[in-house]
């Protein structure tokens, strides 16, 4: 059942089913990798990454960027405060800007819970008022929004209509906690977005899995009805258990799940870190080794462990499975076999039920004769005789991270000469921590990285251009000793003229070829089953004939169908149109030719259309 040649990626989880699009998506995580954020839009509308060609160090592929403006802002991704990755400097990130929403755990542990719910509706004529038809979909992991080469486990559940199967009200309740935990104002959109996924779950069925006769979720570390008792789900007279978990502590075994575990596979350092006392109860013990190169940190190299970049590779799966008489209980989720997982942390459980034949441990970890299964990666665990050499300790500078992400953080645009400037603020202190400095810079500026002041409220202003500003602000913390930790911090910015969008657009198409290839995948009836390859090849070597100067029949054909059905795509993209216009980027013959087919269009559009399209022309 968890045989290691049965692999799905997260990304390919989200892809919508044949004949769907996404409406509306929302997250929560614990470490955030904002270029794993990225690809989430692409997985939405993308079929795949053969069309995604690297165009240079500062350029975006076109599709990709027709995906992110299309769908960002239909995401809301929750994640612990001080736990986003600082990514590479890049201009693209500023559409992921409103995204992000910083939370922080309210029994003082972290919100830890790996779990998205994706309402998708069914693609059609534009022009058609009927009401869509809509599917959810929901995977809880154990995977981070990362890119890290580590082995987890992923629950997709596929919503059913009409079908008797499970229930998933506690995830909706799990959201609806979050907006409560979140460490500033959330924003409107995000709010609504939150509590009409939440009405949807209490009202939807899921199918069950293949063999899976029952289900059950269990939520920890939220407030009141949003959570579960605290304390173990388990099943505490099983005849037989097997727990795989990374990370284990003394507390799990002596005060949530104090009794007899026939195997334990967990990391070796994690096991070497347990009281002998701890494993008294655990019939067999076992680390993991999957035969991958263990990748050493360079001896110079005192990033914290608890670093948000710090990628985890090995194990980092959490299963939970025990068997009595014929009936097998299988939980998957976030929870390691740590007591804080269970009394502080907000995590989150499912729980399988069925039988032993198709959910039981020899199935789950068995291999074939053609396929290995995962026990053949259990490796017998010897305690070594000689205590464990101890981590650095960094909780100093991970405590002052987690500080900061809590912050309110404010950015106010203005003015400054030809450009614009950014001051970001906070109303409280930056922490003071001995023998540490503190750096700052604005995400896409990393040459305008500078020392702060510790003890005092943040006032630090930014020279910067209308596309390079920035709403994610970078920080470094450094010690005498060269422990280091580094994060990003969604900021809101005020004053953000209207027009930043479209210039930072403009900036990131760059010339006419990558114009025409965002034009045909904006143009394109179903983007969710768009053949990239196909249109970037179409796009480059049909879509223009610069020495004709007129646009060829693919280009042509689809924007002569979008003038008739769907005049609110040219209304959209008209405000591009033009600014490209005047900075000579397009062809020559194709801005008289959109001006024709932009007026004609919007002769025969409904009014609001129509004054649509004119509040985001720009003035002439």
């Amino acid at each position: 059942m968890l045989q290691p040649t049965n692999r799905l990626t997260l990304l390919g989880a989200m892809r919508p089913p044949a004949g769907f699009r996404i409406e509306s998506a929302m997250a929560v995580t614990f470490t955030l990798d904002l270029q794993a954020l990225l690809a989430a839009p692409a997985a939405f509308a993308l079929n795949g990454p053969d069309g995604m060609v690297a165009e240079g160090e500062q350029l975006v592929p076109v599709e990709l960027l027709h995906a992110l403006r299309s769908h960002a802002s239909k995401i809301t991704v929750f994640n612990q405060a001080g736990y986003t990755a600082v990514p590479p400097s890049r201009r693209v990130f500023a559409f992921l800007e409103g995204a992000v929403v910083p939370v922080d755990a309210p029994r003082g542990g972290i919100v830890h819970p790996k779990l998205w719910v994706l309402r998708y509706e069914a693609c059609g004529d534009e022009s058609n008022d009927q009401a869509r038809d809509q599917r959810l979909r929901v995977l809880v992991a154990s995977r981070n929004l990362t890119f890290d080469p580590s082995w987890d486990a992923v629950l997709r559940l596929d919503e059913a209509p009409g079908a008797s199967g499970a229930r998933l009200e506690p995830v909706g309740e799990l959201f609806e906690g979050l907006l409560e935990a979140a460490v500033h104002d959330v924003a409107e959109a995000h709010r609504q977005r939150v509590q009409s996924l939440a009405a949807a779950l209490q009202t939807a069925t899921f199918a069950l899995p293949a063999g899976v006769d029952d289900l059950r979720v269990h939520v920890f570390g939220l407030e009141g009805r949003h959570s579960s008792p605290t304390g173990s789900p388990f099943p505490d007279n099983a005849e037989r258990s097997l727990i795989i978990s990374p990370f284990v502590s003394d507390g799990f075994f002596s005060s949530v799940h104090p009794h007899p575990v026939t195997e334990l596979v967990s990391l070796e350092a994690w096991l070497d870190s347990l009281k002998p006392t701890a494993l008294a109860n655990v019939g067999t013990t076992y680390s993991f080794d999957d035969g991958s190169p263990i990748e050493l940190a360079a001896p110079e190299d005192q990033t914290s462990p608890l670093d948000p970049a710090r990628p985890l590779a090995g194990l980092h799966a959490k299963v939970f499975a025990f068997e009595s008489g014929d009936r097998a209980h299988l939980f998957v989720g976030s929870a390691n076999a740590t007591r804080s997982a269970f009394h502080t942390s907000i995590e989150i459980l499912v729980e399988l039920m069925g039988p032993i034949a198709t959910l039981g441990i020899d199935r789950l970890c068995g291999g074939t004769d053609d396929e290995p299964g995962l026990r053949n990666w259990f490796i017998s665990y010897q305690r070594p005789a000689d205590a464990p050499i101890p981590l650095p300790d960094t909780s100093t500078l991970d405590r002052a991270r987690v500080a900061i992400g809590r912050l309110q953080i404010e950015g106010v645009v203005e003015a400054s000469g030809t450009d614009w400037a950014v001051t970001y603020r906070t109303s409280g202190p930056l922490p003071s921590v001995d023998n540490t400095v503190i750096h700052c810079w604005p995400l896409s500026s990393a040459g305008n990285r500078r020392q702060v002041t510790t003890g005092s409220p943040l006032d630090e202003r930014f020279e910067t251009s209308l596309e390079a500003m920035s709403g994610f602000l970078a920080f470094e913390l450094e010690q005498d000793d060269g422990a280091v930790t580094e994060f990003v911090v969604p900021v809101p910015l005020r004053g953000v003229p209207e027009h930043r969008e479209r210039f930072l657009l403009r900036s990131l198409i760059g010339n006419a070829e990558r114009f025409f290839r965002y034009l045909l995948a904006l143009l394109d009836e179903d983007p969710g089953q768009l053949d990239l390859l196909e249109a970037v090849e179409r796009a480059s070597t049909d879509a223009w004939d610069d020495e004709a100067g007129v646009a060829a029949l693919p280009v042509l054909e689809k924007l002569l169908r979008t003038m008739r059905r769907d005049p609110a795509k040219l209304a959209g993209l008209h405000p591009l149109v033009s600014d490209l216009a005047d900075d000579d980027v397009l062809p020559v013959g194709f801005a008289e030719l959109w001006k024709t087919i932009f007026s004609v269009a919007m002769a025969g559009a409904d009014p609001s259309v129509n004054g649509a399209a004119l509040e985001g022309a720009p003035s002439e």
